[in-house]
């Protein structure tokens, strides 16, 4: 390798300087313990959580650090099928790959088909090309069960980095997924991972549709915990692209991952994209996670089981807003914290269909004030009721309205009262006090025993419903109280 090419290696990209904090041994990683269970899932998700790094300190890796082999694509792909058991640990790739731009299969570096378990490791690859010719550097069809953990994963590609579809179970963790500063052209990303369980049902095929392969496996559960996912700026049009997407997630969680500077489509975007029998009861978590400075969180569109649900719970939302437009199951916020350091547009933009989203004992918190806070698309067919706040506290000077259609549908609500008088947030608060955060400049969001939003909460929220666990802890684990405080933390020791 050239001195310049080492130089760009050891400062192009981005995330550099923190070493991760376990040893590796052999090209190996401890496991952590699964527990396939309703909130359950791992070791980690069950221990304590009160001196747990972020995902961002356990993924970030230092790649001045390492040595990065240049290779074709093309050259370099392999493919593994049918085989019991399937391990690669160890290889630092920086890839390039040939035009015609981002073939599904032919620009897939390492493709995995109907393997009962496949295990990755301690790997870095790195997109060479800034153009988005590459395509899924592992991609899993049909496998049984999938562990990806301390990878990194950087650069342009059309499709996800990861991409597990039609597969029973994964574990996926400590993995950072980063843009490339690219010499002459700037920070550009792709697509981090995707778990496509199906969307809808296809009678003709008698199985899950949009997944093409032919020996397709359900998903049953799955993990993506302690990983980084950040630096996708907005500098591409039209590219569909996020951080995380997943159709009919079955159960699993999604915990204590950090989601930064991600300005493609979504950071993070999950549905239950399927209704049909053999899709059912399915809850899926996502908790003490932080999206700094993202584009949006989304829950998108197709028409799921009312038999599902999703669950966010004691997440922070730093100047990252929220689209929502699914359908058929409830989506419930609860006890997350909504901050912004700059007056943020709107809070969430949704298209208002059956299901319901609802927020209880959250937190929202702008020193400035918001443009509006609830923006429906204005539709026919939407009905605003789907939106149900309430134990809400907001503390801001009062937004420009607080809803407002963007479509040709739907009636304004500007004041605060008249937004209780229609029916929603009627045991909430509007209070444009300070919220005596510890220390909110260094991102620390636990109460001061004087914080209006110090326990204020419903204690409902505490006892389960339905499928619905009980929120029974904050970010860092420690108990709610009775009555417990809304947001995501409680009252600092």
């Amino acid at each position: 390798m050239s001195c310049a090419a080492g130089k760009w290696l050891a400062v192009a990209f981005l995330g550099l300087a923190v070493r991760p904090w376990f040893v590796l041994a052999e090209g190996t990683v401890p496991a952590d313990a699964l527990v396939p269970a309703h909130g359950k899932y791992s070791q980690t998700y069950q221990g304590d959580w009160a001196n747990l790094p972020t995902g961002k300190q356990l993924a970030k890796h230092d790649l001045g650090a390492y040595t990065l082999k240049d290779v074709k694509g093309q050259e370099a792909r392999r493919r593994f099928q049918g085989q019991k058991k399937v391990r690669l640990a160890g290889e630092r790739l920086r890839v390039s790959w040939p035009k015609p731009e981002c073939d599904k299969y032919r620009h897939t570096l390492y493709h995995f088909v109907n393997c009962d378990e496949a295990l990755i490791e301690d790997m870095i690859v790195a997109q060479a090309d800034p153009d988005y010719r590459a395509s899924s550097v592992f991609f899993f069809e049909d496998c049984g069960t999938v562990t990806v953990r301390n990878c990194f994963l950087g650069g342009t590609s059309g499709r996800a980095l990861i991409r597990i579809e039609g597969c029973e179970q994964y574990f996926i963790d400590r993995v950072e997924i980063s843009g490339i500063d690219y010499p002459g052209v700037g920070v550009r990303s792709g697509p981090g991972i995707f778990i496509n369980n199906g969307q809808g049902w296809d009678p003709a095929r008698n199985r899950a549709g949009e997944i093409h392969s032919e020996t397709p496996r359900n998903l049953k559960w799955g993990v993506i915990q302690n990983s980084y996912i950040h630096d996708y700026p907005n500098v591409v049009p039209d590219t569909n692209h996020d951080g995380i997407l997943f159709h009919a997630p079955a159960d699993g969680l999604v915990f204590n991952c950090v989601f930064e500077n991600y300005e493609a489509d979504s950071c993070l975007d999950i549905s239950h994209r399927r209704n049909d029998a053999a899709y059912q009861s399915h809850l899926f978590r996502l908790e003490r996670n932080i999206f700094t400075n993202c584009h949006r969180v989304k829950t998108n569109g197709a028409v799921g089981s009312a038999t599902c649900a999703i669950v966010w719970a004691n997440n922070l939302y730093l100047n990252s807003m929220l689209t929502d437009y699914h359908v058929g199951w409830p989506n419930w916020h609860l006890h997350e914290t909504f901050a912004f350091t700059r007056a943020p547009s709107y809070f969430l933009t949704m298209h208002c269909r059956p299901g319901g989203t609802l927020f209880r004992n959250c937190l929202f918190w702008s020193p400035e004030r918001p443009r509006s806070m609830y923006e429906p698309w204005g539709r026919e067919g939407e009905d605003v009721t789907a939106i149900e706040p309430d134990h809400f506290l907001y503390l801001t000077p009062a937004p420009s309205s607080w809803l407002k259609p963007r479509g040709k549908v739907g009636t304004t609500i500007l004041d605060w009262p008249a937004w209780q008088k229609a029916g929603f947030d009627r045991h909430s608060q509007l209070a444009n006090s300070p919220p005596h955060f510890l220390e909110a400049e260094r991102e620390d969001f636990r109460l001061l025993p004087n914080s209006p939003a110090a326990r204020v909460g419903t204690p409902a929220v505490l006892q389960p419903e339905g499928l619905r666990p009980g929120i029974l802890w904050d970010f860092h684990k420690r108990p709610r109280p009775n009555p417990p405080s809304v947001g995501a933390f409680e009252v600092a020791p």
